[in-house]
Parts: C-alpha cells; sequence; structure tokens
C-alpha cells in the first residue's frame, strides 16, 4: 500500500455509487483526507470552509451542472490546486470548456482514474 498523501480531495457526484468508487481508488493510492458531496453547490460550499487539492466531480448534474462547478473553481484558484472532472460524455465537457484540466470519461475504468489521479497529485508534488 502507498504511502498517505497530504492531500486534500473533494468527490462531488450526484450517484452514491461514484462517490463510493472514487473515494475507495483515492484512498488505494494513499490519499486519506477525501470529503465527498452529492451535488455542485455542495461541494462549493466545502470549499469556501476549506481548501482542497484536487476536486473530482461529474460533469452532469441536477441543478448545477459540475461544468459549471468548474467555471466557479477556475474563478476562485485559491480553492483548489488541481480540479479533475469525470464525465457521461464529451458534450458536457465542452459546456465547461478551458475550465477542465483533466477528463475522465464515465463510466470510467479503475485504471484510467488512478492513472488520472496519481498524474495530477504528481503535480502537486
Amino acid at each position: 500500500m502507498p504511502a498517505a498523501r497530504t492531500v486534500a480531495a473533494l468527490v462531488v457526484d450526484d450517484q452514491h455509487s461514484m462517490r463510493a468508487m472514487a473515494r475507495l481508488v483515492l484512498k488505494e493510492i494513499g490519499v486519506i483526507d477525501v470529503a465527498v458531496a452529492a451535488s455542485a453547490d455542495a461541494a462549493f460550499e466545502q470549499m469556501l470552509g476549506r481548501r482542497f487539492d484536487v476536486v473530482i466531480s461529474d460533469l452532469n448534474m441536477p441543478g448545477t451542472s459540475g461544468a459549471e462547478l468548474a467555471v466557479r473553481i477556475k474563478a476562485h484558484p485559491e480553492l483548489c490546486r488541481v480540479p479533475v472532472f469525470l464525465a457521461t460524455s464529451n458534450a458536457y465537457r465542452d459546456q465547461a470548456g478551458a475550465a477542465i484540466d483533466r477528463f475522465v470519461a464515465k463510466p470510467f475504468v479503475v485504471g484510467e482514474l488512478r492513472e488520472a489521479l496519481e498524474a495530477h497529485l504528481g503535480a502537486l508534488s
């Protein structure tokens, strides 16, 4: 098992199973400080209270979309160092445009998510 990393991660998805999977992958690669949110609005509220190193968010969610969350995060770079976004299709990625740093298509393969996270967490070093 990898050494625990001092990285604060926030997982945002309206589907409990996706939040649980992303949390599991983060823990498998040694990230132990993982918060979750079931909506973009709830995630943004959490981000106002603390700084996250990485945000992993679905783009297609009811209410405020993950694409809108991406734009908010880009407007406030002090809230998160490295956002990573998941989407069900490229159409949602296109909505957020340049606000997305990394895109992992859903349904994702655990290995692909792990690689994306490792690459981004490596950028934090």
